[in-house]
């Protein structure tokens, strides 16, 4: 507590020398009084004055071919229907005395040449191992599907075996494209789906 009272007492000490030491005391200034004779005499000028004197930008020349305008154009005869409602009145069709507009030549629709797909350059060692595991497995399912063809399969297990037979042509698809890698994928999920109706052997 006594340390607080010392630490406030310090601080004021300091601030009032700040006080002592500013220097000469400053003294106020005193107004200058505007004579009353000089405000009366003076009128009042309005906040805007109206502005009569206009300047204008010189006159720009105008080239008389520019106001001749181009003659119009007639407007295409418009051949009315026959009304046979009203028996009384007869309308003649307006023939338009223009010669017929030839029809447009057809658009020549130009077919694009088919992309080359893009497809992984691999080493010919790594192409041919994956070329022959794709033999492989396409192989082994297509000799299990034809040890199982005389089985009548129904429901979810003929299912099967049709996805088992379109991974095969797609991977006989992919192979035939030069995807190899993409054909041993293929060639690998019908022997899965093989194993699978195999009973998980």
């Amino acid at each position: 507590m006594k340390l607080c009272a010392l630490i406030a007492s310090a601080i004021l000490a300091i601030a009032m020398t700040g006080c002592a030491l500013g220097g000469k005391p400053k003294t106020a200034v005193p107004a200058v009084p505007v004579p009353a004779a000089a405000a009366v005499a003076s009128p009042a000028e309005p906040l805007s004055v109206p502005q009569t004197h206009v300047q204008l930008p010189p006159p720009q020349p105008l080239n008389p071919e520019a106001l001749v305008a181009p003659p119009p154009q007639a407007p295409p005869a418009v051949v009315s229907p026959v009304q046979t409602a009203a028996p009384t009145a007869r309308r003649v069709p307006v023939v338009s005395s223009a010669p017929p507009q030839p029809d447009p030549a057809p658009a020549v629709v130009v077919a694009e040449p088919a992309r080359p797909s893009i497809q992984e350059v691999l080493p010919e060692g790594e192409r041919s191992k994956l070329q022959n595991d794709a033999a492989a497995s396409r192989k082994r399912v297509r000799a299990w599907l034809e040890s199982t063809s005389a089985r009548r399969l129904s429901g979810q297990p003929k299912l099967t075996r049709d996805r088992i037979q379109s991974f095969l042509k797609a991977s006989d698809d992919a192979e035939r494209r030069g995807d190899f890698r993409e054909a041993v994928q293929l060639a690998e999920r019908a022997e899965i789906l093989m194993r699978e109706l195999q009973g998980g052997r």
